[in-house]
């Protein structure tokens, strides 16, 4: 962008009180179909293969909204460009979500797909902001990886289950080290300090209300309306009800994250990796809740698969609260800024 010389910056400027737009939310809800798909299958499949299954794709699928979210947070201006890369990825999404139902076995090729093409549109989409010579080692690092994880997506299609395994495997296992693979240029183009907890704050409220919506199925699971169900229902509702104010109220996990050194790049990064264990148990709870709704449901393993969620989120929460930002930090609801100004 042209300063006023009329030189281009090095560094993408950051707007002041910047919120999420239109097509972030369409981008979100989108992307949770996908993990009501991937809960859904799982809640039917409610045992130990099941939660190996749930756990692998959603983490793959998350990452996506990860990368999605930390480049535009950086980079989106709203450009018709970026808008039609936005559209190829949510086209992907919606394959990924297709193939969320059996995404290791009959739907492996939709999965694998969907994921390799978004990775492949991420790699375009830092390529497409190269102009900004500031963040040249930013951009160098995340179009290599996202290139080199479209091409391990795109092999394990054609691969025999253990190989696809062992190649899958490899693939996620470089999402969990991105973050570290950009520490060194985090400092020098930091995300935005606002507009992304607002982002992952969200997300958090669209995971949670697939919560509620959870309880809503376990109360349909069958006619007439039975004790187990009602249970569940409740146990669902009131776990939503009190991970919202833990989040919102108690760790402020939507609170400002400004990158200004190492130490708070490190802080930064210990808040992303919060949010995993954290959305993980959130999603896995709403699938408990409409596995424990069926009569008869109810055993040593469900139990244990439902407290395993609950502990996943618990965990996270933990985390969150080690780098919980001071009060005055917190960033305000979405929209309440344009009405207090």
């Amino acid at each position: 962008m042209p300063n006023e010389t009329g030189i281009r910056s090095a560094l993408p400027p950051q707007e002041e009180n910047r919120k999420a737009t239109w097509f972030e939310l369409f981008f979100d809800l989108v992307f949770v179909v996908s993990v009501a798909q991937l809960s859904g299958a799982y809640a039917h499949h409610y045992d130990l293969a099941g939660a190996a299954v749930f756990t692998g794709a959603f983490l793959a699928m998350w990452w996506c909204w990860l990368g999605h979210t930390f480049h535009a947070t950086r980079f989106d201006r709203e450009l018709p460009y970026q808008r039609m890369l936005g559209f190829l990825q949510i086209s992907a999404v919606a394959l990924v979500g297709y193939g969320a139902t059996a995404p290791f076995s009959d739907r492996a090729w939709a999965f694998g797909g969907g994921l390799a093409a978004f990775k492949l549109l991420l790699a375009v989409a830092y390529q497409s902001e190269r102009g900004w010579s500031g963040a040249a080692g930013l951009i160098r690092v995340y179009s290599g990886l996202y290139a080199a994880q479209a091409g391990l997506w795109a092999l394990g299609i054609v691969l025999p289950g253990p190989a696809r395994f062992v190649v899958w495997g490899v693939a996620l296992l470089l999402d969990l080290a991105s973050p570290w693979l950009v520490a060194r240029q985090t400092t020098t183009v930091p995300p935005h300090p606002t507009h992304l907890p607002e982002r992952f704050g969200l997300f958090t409220i669209i995971l949670l209300g697939e919560g509620m919506a959870s309880v809503v199925h376990a109360l349909d699971h069958g006619d007439p309306l039975h004790l187990s169900a009602v249970i569940a229902a409740c146990l669902g509702a009131g776990l939503s009800f009190l991970l919202w104010m833990a989040y919102f109220q108690h760790v402020r996990g939507h609170g400002e994250r400004r990158i200004e050194d190492a130490v708070t790049g490190r802080r930064m990064r210990l808040w992303a990796y919060g949010h995993v264990p954290l959305y993980l148990g959130v999603a896995s709870l709403a699938a408990g809740t409409v596995a424990l709704a069926t009569p008869g449901a109810l055993s040593s393993l469900t139990i244990g698969l439902y407290i395993g969620g609950l502990s996943l989120a618990g965990a996270g929460l933990v985390l969150l609260g080690r780098v919980r930002p001071p009060a005055s930090d917190a960033c305000p609801a979405p929209g309440v800024g344009s009405l207090t100004e």
